[in-house]
């Protein structure tokens, strides 16, 4: 029998339990009250020499051919280096809405939790949250968005389509246009157009997309208008498409001959004098 001096802590719920694990936030956000999708991040001028964005993208957590492992490894990577910070771009879950899309190792319900502890991880680092065509399933089917939920249980802004952000570090203004992606580009040329769809109305720094599953980083030139000047500039800027965190073989993308992609995160390295890096890996032996 307890007595009344003991102490005994209320029932949590698994979701409880893993916002409890959440660390101090590592910047500023403010989201405008606008017609458009805007949000307005603020980094530290000492949260190091250089800023990189590393997105998560198409991690696809209940799929078969989901690669945990290296999931794991990059939301490590994120959470643990102080000028890394990220953003969820969609498809986080693999989220079927019927048999016929094919089997997964844990149920819709399950892939939201996991999800929300994957990346709670680095819940500090994440500034916005997208839903992908997957967790979009769910809203079409029953009007319930588990895009949203995954964004509300880790408190970040969730952007339904767009998201203008707006990094301030240092003096710059670095302009990111995201947004999941969409459509079903095989070729080489066709993924291209498809990643700078957006840049007949919009011409942000980066430009960054995902669901394709095929890496590509393309540098741009454009021609802008000072509007305070009143005189023409040129500057620069980044497209990008990240990779998925899919194996190829025993999935959909060997059933229907696509072509292998890459797994893992593309990163953009903001620097001080305003330029962007992008840094361009091939992993494997060389036998």
């Amino acid at each position: 029998m307890r007595t009344q001096t003991e102490q005994h802590e209320d029932y949590l719920t698994e979701l409880e339990e893993i916002q409890k694990g959440f660390q101090p936030r590592k910047f500023t956000r403010w989201r405008p009250k606008s017609d458009f999708p805007e949000l307005v991040i603020s980094i530290p001028d000492d949260a190091g020499e250089e800023i990189i964005l590393a997105p998560i993208y198409d991690a696809h957590m209940g799929s078969m051919q989901h690669d945990e492992e290296r999931l794991l490894k990059d939301l490590n990577w994120i959470a643990e280096t102080p000028n890394v910070f990220t953003f969820n771009g969609g498809d986080a879950t693999e989220n079927i809405t019927n048999p016929k899309m094919g089997h997964t190792r844990l149920d819709n319900e399950e892939q939201i939790l996991l999800a929300t502890r994957r990346f709670g991880i680095v819940q500090h680092k994440l500034m916005w949250s997208h839903p992908g065509n997957h967790e979009d399933r769910t809203r079409q089917v029953s009007g319930v968005s588990s895009g949203k939920r995954i964004a509300d249980n880790l408190k970040v802004p969730y952007f339904s389509d767009y998201c203008f952000a707006t990094i301030r570090w240092r003096g710059n203004n670095f302009r990111i246009l995201s947004h999941h992606g969409a459509g079903g580009a095989q070729t080489p040329g066709a993924q291209r157009n498809s990643a700078r769809k957006e840049l007949t109305w919009m011409q942000p720094d980066i430009l960054w997309t995902g669901h394709l599953h095929q890496p590509m980083t393309d540098t741009i030139t454009l021609i802008d208008y000072d509007q305070k000047a009143g005189r023409p500039y040129e500057r620069e800027a980044l497209v990008i498409i990240s990779p998925s965190y899919l194996r190829f073989f025993g999935g959909y993308a060997a059933k229907f001959r696509m072509t292998p992609g890459k797994r893992g995160l593309s990163a953009a390295i903001l620097q001080a004098d305003g330029r962007i890096d992008a840094n361009i890996h091939a992993r494997g032996k060389r036998l």
